[in-house]
């Protein structure tokens, strides 16, 4: 994971979530999920559910997804070492917690 990439999302997720326009949050979405594809292919799958969640608007699903990405990305975090191992896990955080902010 790119240190500038967590560092702008973490940023974006700070703003809150209403904050972040939709075209931009599909853009980032789209951006991990072309990064993790290899790498982290359970991150990635869960990105593509986040996105069609966000797609059909459905509230209840968009929690869901927020906090199963949230839920991979810490879990991935946790082996991950260093500053991105740490900027992972507070983005898996933040995720989970906007997920809960939904339901």
């Amino acid at each position: 994971m790119a240190q500038a990439d967590l560092d702008t999302t973490i940023s974006a997720l700070q703003g809150g979530l209403t904050s972040i326009p939709a075209e931009a949050a599909l853009a980032n979405i789209e951006s991990w999920e072309a990064q993790l594809k290899d790498a982290a292919p359970e991150i990635a799958s869960a990105l593509g559910e986040l996105k069609s969640q966000l797609a059909s608007g459905n509230a209840s699903g968009i929690a869901q997804a927020l906090k199963q990405v949230g839920g991979k990305t810490a879990e991935a975090a946790a082996s991950a070492g260093g500053e991105a191992g740490t900027k992972a896990q507070q983005l898996g955080q933040m995720l989970t917690q906007a997920g809960n902010s939904i339901s």
